[in-house]
């Protein structure tokens, strides 16, 4: 992947995007993907032939009932029967590339070294290496599904893409010494893991609540009294309930003004016009005049996708996407700023990864521009977002 900058303008980053995506399906989906090897056989799509991403868009749309049917196909593995299980039979790692895995592990120290009582072998440290890049080391589930459908990472993907993609988060004009106070239930979802994983990214003090079952409403009011919280964190739902009570407590003196709060990131729920508003309302009634922002979260995105300022739209990230938004009659890609159905391929990800996914999420429009707010160039979303499928 080439050095790459978010204030590029969007030519050239959609250039970029478009040539990555067709390397990608050509040096790592056709090779590793077991579902998508199937899925061009099934649809006589030629990858040596793609060339344009006009040809990208020759092959068909992916949806929900085609992961649902066998998730693990979906999942990137070299078939390295000797190095680790292969439950589908894709192509192995070249001598180049196991050579490099070998490289990588020389001169390098271990934990397994360290506590175990027999010496690892070359072999082991270049399994080892490899591993770290294509066995998952972390599932989440598409949680709100009747049945839901595992979703892979790797320690690649937890090191190089999340960070990069979290640290979104400074556009807002947040700081690594903020604290943060989540009000996300724990559940094993990308709306949850990702306010864990952020923190190690970009830094912050996070009070996880992992939702009032856990954590009483009494007892986070009291917890956010005694502690200076920056960030608020939860589903729109949430939050009101949380000010409601907080301002029953504040009227009756038994805890002080809250004044601390910058930041309030709304997220895992469409967001109401009028909930913003009476979300805006409590909080100043606490004492905090805070930017409201929201987040888009889809688990099969595998991240979380956030405004920079109140109603700037929703920055998604160019060079990890390809994105597109898709006629909601024909399924056909519709010209930029139209409305549709938010679609996206991959670029360069290991465990889980989709090529050209109709996330059923209905959209204003995607427009590739330069943000008046935060300077950055990257497709903003229009209007609000609707589940549709």
């Amino acid at each position: 992947m080439v050095s790459y900058n978010y204030r590029w303008k969007s030519k050239d980053q959609k250039e970029i995007a478009e040539e990555n995506l067709i390397m990608f399906i050509k040096k790592q989906i056709a090779n590793y993907s077991p579902f998508y090897r199937e899925w061009f056989k099934q649809h006589e799509i030629d990858v040596s032939k793609i060339k344009t991403i006009s040809d990208v868009r020759k092959i068909p749309i992916t949806t929900k009932a085609e992961h649902s049917s066998d998730p693990y196909s979906f999942i990137l593995k070299p078939y390295m029967p000797e190095w680790w299980e292969c439950k589908f039979e894709t192509k192995p790692l070249s001598r180049l590339q196991s050579f490099k895995y070998w490289l990588k592990s020389q001169n390098k120290s271990y934990f397994r070294e360290i506590f175990s009582k027999e010496p690892m072998k070359d072999e082991e440290k270049t399994i080892t290496e490899a591993s770290n890049d294509w066995l998952p080391v972390h599932f989440h589930t598409t949680e709100s599904a009747k049945d839901p459908r595992l979703i892979a990472y790797t320690k690649r993907d937890l090191k190089k893409n999340i960070p990069e993609i979290a640290a979104q988060i400074y556009s807002t004009g947040f700081r690594s010494y903020w604290e943060v106070f989540s009000l996300i239930p724990a559940s094993p979802s990308i709306n949850f893991f990702q306010s864990v994983w952020a923190p190690l990214s970009v830094g912050g003090g996070s009070f996880f609540t992992c939702g009032e079952n856990i954590t009483s409403i009494d007892t986070q009011i009291e917890l956010v009294n005694k502690i200076t919280f920056e960030v608020f964190l939860g589903k729109p739902t949430f939050v009101l309930k949380w000010l409601k009570a907080a301002i029953i407590k504040l009227k009756k003196n038994k805890i002080s003004p809250i004044t601390s709060v910058k930041l309030c990131i709304l997220s895992g729920e469409t967001l109401k016009s009028k909930d913003k508003t009476k979300i805006k309302e409590l909080f100043s009634q606490l004492g905090s005049e805070p930017s409201i922002i929201e987040n888009y979260s889809n688990n099969r995105t595998k991240v979380s996708f956030t405004e920079c300022s109140e109603n700037s739209g929703i920055h998604l990230n160019p060079r990890y996407f390809f994105w597109e938004v898709l006629d909601q009659k024909t399924l056909e890609p519709v010209e930029e700023g139209e409305s549709g159905y938010l679609c996206f391929s991959h670029i360069d990800w290991r465990g889980t990864v989709f090529l050209r996914y109709n996330t059923g999420d209905l959209i204003g429009g995607l427009e590739w521009k330069k943000c008046d707010s935060c300077g950055l160039t990257m497709p903003i979303i229009k209007g609000p977002i609707t589940r549709k499928m």
